[in-house]
């Protein structure tokens, strides 16, 4: 994978490096991640794993599934307290974890990446905040173009279709 399509990281299972050649496995974050200034104080739920025989693809359900619920009620449960989330690539197609950066790891325990690898903690000073995103890049969810489409209850997206097919 090349450096244009996000930022190499180190993970060796216990600390995250940006330093070139450092101990640990290869995996490519979100730059914008790391552009603006470090946010101090932080810490990281590391959903990864150093073992490079841990793969799961990017379109695998559970890889979706852990993105969606992410936008459905991860990221609005921690709220202002979000420093920035990025799901970790190992190549174009394989998907080596996430890491979600917070103020405080007061909900770290329900990060849904967690059931992909396990998650730890851990305190950091290499991320910048950055934005949440506004919803699926290139999914539709519920039949309903993007960025009309949100991650409401069944119930709700089928009166909204309705209503729809009404006018």
């Amino acid at each position: 994978m090349s450096a244009g399509r996000g930022r190499e990281l180190s993970f060796d299972g216990n600390a995250l490096s940006l330093e070139p050649l450092a101990d640990g496995r290869c995996l490519y974050a979100d730059p914008r991640c790391f552009e603006g200034d470090p946010v101090g104080g932080c810490w990281a739920s590391v959903c990864a794993s150093a073992d490079a025989d841990a793969v799961i693809p990017f379109d695998d359900p559970q890889v979706q599934r852990a993105r969606t619920e992410a936008l459905a009620w991860w990221i609005p449960l921690l709220g202002s307290d979000l420093v920035c989330i990025t799901t970790l690539a190992l190549d174009e197609s394989r998907y080596g974890g996430a890491i979600t950066v917070a103020r405080n790891p007061d909900h770290f325990a329900d990060d849904p990446f967690a059931r992909l690898f396990p998650g730890q903690a851990m305190r950091t000073e290499i991320f910048s905040a950055v934005a949440p995103p506004p919803g699926p890049v290139i999914e539709r969810y519920a039949g309903t173009p993007w960025p009309f489409a949100s991650f409401v209850s069944g119930d709700d997206t089928d009166k909204r279709s309705n209503e729809d097919e009404d006018h």
